[in-house]
């Protein structure tokens, strides 16, 4: 046996005792780094809570757009003001900086802290760089939007590190060593802190900048007209408010068809030149949207083996890593599902419910591949994006996807074939061999956050409920994950959009019996380039996690 793998036997023992197994609703804290609104990825402290009273109503965005009043709770109120606060982004001290004085990543170096010192598996690496603008002045403002990961290419090894803003200019991150040999650390500039205020402000001022399509139909007569979330109401609209979560969504009338005629959902288009002032400056694929920013001196260090002696290694963040381009959580024990015959063991007299975007499709589409013995059972209309379902009938296996309702950026649709989480939800029996796996971020990005947070207090209730009739029910939760963006596709999908989203889900489910796979941590730790589809050794490494939930070790 060589050394790699006993030292690698080691680790894993050493996780194997300090780790509990992935049981069926295990908690996930979004909270359980340090808290301070100076750090990211976070969650805000709950004394936030005694300076929301300021705010305005959260829900006064939502009236606007078709909400009713009466739905909300006083709790609902409550949290969604203290989640508006929970992600409120420092801001530039003017409100119109010169592109000149914005974040310039090539003036910036990164250095490790203590580099000389002896590094052991278990201690943590810390990082520190001071912003400049482009005459190379140090920055006295915080805001940026950084990314961060340790890598071992060699042993194909990575995790995330955690980013603390001073506000400032200057930056910490830090990283937990959990694999020994040589460690490089690697710093990403996503966004500058003046091309974040131009993204909110955009989200704000600008949610219509991509709309939606909806086509009529009546015998031989057919209609399309625009329709959205919020839209404004310059001409006669049809009301399409699902009537059982109070979700709306609005299309205008057509000329010559009732409303009772729509019957498919398309993306519209996407629309341009919204920029103020120098903001499309912020957006330069190669100057400041996810450039790297370098090492001064070397961008490594050599992480020994701990000796057994020191104790066990402390595992509080990140959420995982890679090594072996196999992910470990530091929560539970990961299983390798790395046979179709250990996955339908697993998925014996089960059924899996699916629900969500394309990045959650990718694990359905995994299963079906990896499984022979999962057949789809394909719609006749293969011209549309139907629901999927498949079945292994040997082992009494059935599996279904759906997409999450409106808004969903996607190709010709049927209407009826985009319900709403919460409704499908509330149709499922659930039981000890019912599993449901569900997400919903990216096609929220372009929309102001309210609309969000109202989304998942409706699947929250139907969870709640779900829970309530069938307690044995898994319920588990993808979160969002980093993607390659360039000037345009960050005006619609940012991850600093998705980042915020992301947060929004943890801490609403905090405390609630589901488990998270951490597609956010996987996809920042790997050293594959971002995509918002996912290359497919990230995705079995989180259908592996998925499977661990459904059956623990």
């Amino acid at each position: 046996m060589s050394v790699r793998q006993s030292t690698f036997q080691l680790m894993t023992f050493l996780l194997l005792i300090r780790n509990m197994d992935c049981i069926k609703h295990n908690k996930y804290s979004a909270s359980r780094r340090e808290q301070s609104k100076k750090r990211y990825p976070s969650s805000a402290s709950k004394s936030t809570k005694e300076h929301i009273e300021e705010q305005a109503p959260w829900t006064d965005r939502l009236l606007q757009c078709g909400y009713q009043n009466h739905s909300f709770t006083p709790e609902e109120r409550s949290e969604g003001t203290f989640l508006m606060k929970m992600i409120e982004w420092p801001k530039p001290p003017d409100s119109a900086v010169p592109f000149q004085k914005s974040s310039n990543p090539a003036r910036v170096r990164f250095v490790i802290l203590n580099s000389a010192k002896t590094f052991y598996v278990g201690d943590q690496l810390q990082v520190m760089l001071q912003m400049r603008d482009f005459d190379g002045y140090p920055k006295q403002y915080g805001g940026d939007y950084l990314q961060a990961r340790i890598h071992t290419p060699a042993l194909r090894a990575g995790s995330a590190g955690t980013v603390i803003d001073n506000e400032n200019g200057i930056y910490r991150i830090n990283f937990k060593l959990l694999w020994p040999g040589k460690v490089k650390a690697f710093v990403l500039l996503v966004h500058p802190s003046e091309g974040i205020q131009a993204l909110k402000r955009l989200r704000e001022e600008q949610p219509e900048r991509i709309y939606f399509k909806s086509a009529f139909k009546s015998g031989n007569a057919s209609e399309t007209t625009v329709c959205n979330l919020c839209l404004p109401q310059s001409k006669s609209f049809c009301n399409f408010t699902d009537p059982k979560t109070g979700e709306p969504w609005f299309c205008y009338k057509p000329k010559k068809l009732p409303c009772s005629a729509r019957f498919a959902h398309t993306v519209g288009e996407f629309q341009q030149d919204f920029f103020e002032g120098e903001e499309e400056r912020y957006f330069q694929s190669k100057v400041n949207i996810k450039k790297p920013i370098l090492p001064k001196g070397r961008n490594y260090v050599i992480v020994l083996t701990k000796r057994i002696n020191e104790g066990r290694v402390p595992l509080l963040s990140p959420s995982g890593f890679y090594f072996q381009d196999k992910w470990t959580s530091t929560s539970c024990n990961v299983r390798r599902f790395n046979s179709p015959a250990s996955v339908t063991n697993c998925l014996r007299e089960k059924t899996i419910h699916i629900f969500g975007d394309s990045t959650i499709r990718q694990w359905f589409d995994y299963l079906i591949r990896f499984v022979p013995g999962l057949k789809t059972l394909r719609a006749a209309n293969t011209t549309l994006i139907n629901p999927q379902f498949a079945e292994e009938k040997v082992n009494k296996i059935s599996m279904e996807y759906y997409s999450h309702g409106v808004p969903i950026r996607i190709t010709p649709t049927l209407s009826q074939d985009l319900p709403f989480i919460a409704n499908k939800l509330d149709e499922i029996k659930g039981g000890n061999n019912t599993v449901i796996a569900f997400t919903i971020w990216c096609h929220f990005s372009t929309f102001p956050v309210e609309p969000y947070i109202r989304r998942l207090q409706n699947i929250r209730r139907s969870i709640l409920r779900l829970l309530e009739r069938s307690p044995d029910t898994l319920v588990v939760i993808k979160t969002a994950n980093v993607q390659a963006i360039s000037q345009e596709s960050s005006l619609q999908s940012s991850d600093w959009y998705s980042y915020q989203l992301d947060l929004v889900m943890r801490k609403m489910f905090e405390g609630i019996k589901v488990a998270f796979v951490d597609a956010w941590e996987m996809t920042i730790a790997h050293y594959l380039p971002h995509k918002m589809h996912s290359q497919q050794v990230i995705i079995k490494n989180e259908v592996d996690v998925f499977l661990s939930y459904v059956c623990p070790l």
